[in-house]
This record gives C-alpha cells, structure tokens and sequence, in this order.
C-alpha cells in the first residue's frame, strides 16, 4: 500500500469510529475492530513515513563533517 491510499483508509476509518463511538459502547466488537484496524493503518503509515526518512539520511559514502574539516 503506498501512502496516499494509507492515508485516505485512515481518515475514513477516524470518521466511522468517531461516529459508532457516539451511538455504540466502546466494548462493541464492530467498534473495537475498527479501532484495532486503525491502529494498524497508523503504523503501516508511520512506517513509510520512517522508511522514506531512513533512505533519505542514511547515504553510505558520504564524509561526516568532522572528516572533512
């Protein structure tokens, strides 16, 4: 799954969870479900985010500044 759809997955499923949170308990297994469905959307999404950061700052043959000095 790439961001974007990661992304939009979560908003809809912070929107249905809010809106059963109002008329379900939050012991209802729909809600909890949901809920748990979210939380790994979230991470899937954090991940990517991390893993794109990762390669952005981990370049292999590049000089550390105190090297260069």
């Amino acid at each position: 799954m790439n961001k974007k759809s990661l992304k939009k997955k979560i908003i809809l499923q912070k929107i249905t969870l809010n809106l059963l949170l109002k008329f379900l308990s939050p012991q209802n297994r729909f809600v909890i479900y949901i809920s748990q469905s979210l939380d790994k959307h979230i991470w899937q999404y954090q991940h990517l985010i991390y893993k794109k950061y990762k390669r952005k700052h981990s370049n292999k043959y590049s000089i550390s500044k105190s090297k260069a000095a």
